[in-house]
């Protein structure tokens, strides 16, 4: 079998085997991912097959029986999931209880309106057209145009006040997923991912609102309409509304067996929708790298491929949401000809009571009971969506957080560090990026690591800001145990410009300061230091200088330098500077060193670099290799007795 699919992906031009391994990636316990199993244009525009994990091995399912055992297993625990933190945000609309209150009892005030209507529609036909009453049917006729009006600004205003509601209930959970985000912990982050925490915030939200709104629609309109069309679709003729209420249990049961099949198609559409934009995300941010390799055709192919399957689920999905609409009409349909049929012959009966007009409100009613169930069938063929986008919400809003700061007055960290036999391996590696790292720090000393690309450094840096725990050994500062200390008060003591430079739009001032209250004075004392002075002095705006996005208006040398004068403004015990120094000038840089030697005096420094003349002036310089500590010493020392470092020396002198 797998040389056949072997051979039909050959003949597509299809990589089975990298097909192979993306069916499936996902999280253990049963959820879905599909993936396009052959694109061919000749045959179909889409092609798919989807294989469930099984929970406990995580091996796909081939068997029919254990992919149904797997899909059940996943879709119930999505499901359950969906359920517990649908009623959790359903907690938060309480605080706009007045304004849904107020729009719901205009929705049924709007409903007794259109409910009235068919009646009075009735009492023109038998009491004016059939009395030949004129004036009784234009009195009625300007209290069905009243009624009308009423009805109209009723409902105008009942969605003014809950879109209102609504918005402000959906920017109360984006602000609180976007809290959770800023208090989540680094790896957590990593874990979901930037372009997944966008979609749960922005497309989850947005669908989360759309059915609120809907269910108040839903919950105020479909109840009231059908119980008073019921009394008075009886009032005219029970027989007919029999016949009515003989259809409703056939689209009921047509709704719950289409509404089944949809839950799975939106969690696949989701989770590609979240891969998508990471891939685009990914794309765009190195745009310029991938058009100096013309690898535009590749990159984009593999963002096809999440699309395309994107796309088919959601396509999919909506077709099936779709057929509830014309069975739901197909039904009104039939039910309005049988009325007709039965009408038209009990309306000759020597002792009814039933009119033309009777019959006329009947099908009205008909036709309002009908909307009614076709609302209901739309509310609830978006509950299993609703289900899995606040299944997705919820992941985010349970995760973990960064500990809070303790209580009490801590004195400042005098500077000392001390790593023990650290290790770490980040969650999808399969090795350690760092293993038994070694290291003595002293208060007050400037150190320097130097080592080669994936020598560790970064992540090493990545532990001492606390953005993740070491898996094994120890960090102490001060001689306590980092875990044991908290992230928050090891970022108080820390200041650090990290190997990518961020700047966020705004003005210099602005990614100076980076919302701490200080002087102007102590601005321009960090910009003066950080080399940047001329720059700002050569602008109009000053410090107000505006920067774009990711600092897209400035060099690679001036956003080093402003995310310099970010760090060295924040009064700190320990500074780390990683690589920060790659995009300067030999002179800049010179000048730089000497005014941070002056500012910094007393401070423990880590400057992470490549360049050995930025090492050489350290106290100590530390040789990473592999993930380890091979070397350290002074640059003389070094030049001894570290083949690594002098390697490295050479190359950059010579």
């Amino acid at each position: 079998m797998r040389a056949r699919r072997a051979a039909r992906f050959k003949k597509t031009g299809t990589n089975w085997q990298e097909s192979d391994s993306l069916i499936g990636k996902c999280a253990q316990g049963g959820r879905l991912w599909g993936e396009p199993r052959i694109y061919d244009g000749r045959r179909s525009l889409f092609s798919m097959a989807f294989y469930p994990l099984n929970g406990r091995s995580g091996r796909l399912c081939r068997s029919s029986r254990a992919a149904r055992q797997a899909f059940r297993g996943g879709n119930d625990r999505i499901r359950k999931m969906g359920n517990r933190v649908m009623k959790n945000i359903w907690k938060r609309l309480k605080k706009y209880r007045l304004p849904l209150t107020a729009a719901f009892v205009m929705l049924v005030l709007s409903t007794m309106c259109s409910v009235a209507l068919p009646t009075l529609m009735t009492n023109i036909v038998d009491y004016g057209i059939n009395e030949k009453n004129l004036d009784y049917v234009y009195k009625t006729c300007a209290v069905m145009a009243a009624v009308a009006v009423a009805d109209v600004v009723l409902v105008v205003a009942a969605y003014k006040i809950g879109q209102e509601a609504t918005a402000k209930f959906c920017g109360d959970l984006r602000a609180e997923i976007f809290a959770k985000v800023n208090d989540m912990p680094s790896d957590t982050f990593k874990k979901m991912g930037t372009g997944a925490l966008l979609t749960r915030s922005i497309e989850d939200v947005d669908r989360v609102g759309d059915v609120l709104n809907t269910l108040m629609s839903a919950l105020s309109a479909i109840p009231f309409t059908m119980i008073m069309g019921t009394v008075l679709a009886f009032r005219q003729d029970w027989v007919l509304a029999l016949i009515l209420f003989a259809f409703v249990p056939v689209v009921l049961a047509v709704v719950m067996l289409v509404s089944r099949k949809i839950h799975p198609l939106w969690k696949i559409s989701d989770e590609y929708m979240d891969k998508q934009n990471a891939l685009i995300r990914s794309r765009l941010s190195g745009i310029r790298v991938v058009r100096a390799f013309n690898r535009e055709s590749a990159e984009q192919k593999k963002i096809d491929r999440a699309t395309h399957v994107m796309a088919d689920n959601i396509v999919n999905a909506n077709i099936r949401a779709g057929l509830i609409s014309p069975v739901c009409m197909l039904v009104l349909n039939l039910v309005v000809v049988l009325i007709l049929y039965v009408g038209a012959f009990r309306v000759t009966l020597p002792e009814t009571k039933l009119t033309a007009g009777g019959i006329f409100a009947v099908i009205e009613y008909v036709g309002m009971i009908m909307s009614g169930i076709m609302t209901i069938s739309f509310t609830i063929s978006e509950v299993p969506r609703a289900r899995v986008n606040c299944a997705r919400i919820g992941e985010v809003l349970s995760a973990p957080s960064v500990p809070e700061r303790p209580d009490g007055d801590f004195a400042p960290f005098k500077g000392e560090i001390s790593l023990k036999n650290v290790s770490y391996r980040y969650y999808d590696s399969e090795g350690d990026a760092l293993t038994n790292v070694n290291m003595e720090i002293a208060a007050g000393e400037k150190i320097a690591v130097i080592g080669g690309t994936g020598s560790g450094k970064s992540t090493m840096v990545r532990l001492l800001m606390g953005f993740s725990a070491p898996t094994g050994g120890e960090l102490l500062f001060d001689g306590i145990n980092a875990g044991e200390i908290g992230e928050r008060r090891i970022r108080d003591n820390v200041s650090c410009v990290l190997q990518k430079d961020t700047v966020f739009s705004g003005t210099v001032r602005e990614n100076v300061e980076a919302g701490r209250q200080v002087s102007d004075e102590e601005i321009l004392s960090a910009i003066e230091d950080a080399q940047l002075l001329g720059f700002v002095s050569e602008q109009e705006e000053g410090t107000d200088y505006p920067t774009t996005q990711r600092g897209g208006n400035l060099s690679g040398g001036q956003k080093q330098r402003l995310a310099i004068a970010r760090a060295i403004l924040k009064p700190a015990s320990i500074y780390i500077f990683d690589d920060s120094f790659s995009a300067l000038d030999f002179m800049t840089e010179s000048r730089l060193r000497a005014r941070l030697a002056s500012r910094l005096k007393g401070k423990t420094q880590i400057v992470v670099t490549q360049r050995v003349t930025t090492a050489m002036s350290c106290d100590r310089i530390y040789v990473f290799d592999g993930g380890t500590v091979s070397a350290s010493g002074t640059h003389e020392q070094l030049l001894e007795a570290c083949p690594i470092y002098r390697e490295i020396y050479l190359s950059q002198t010579r």
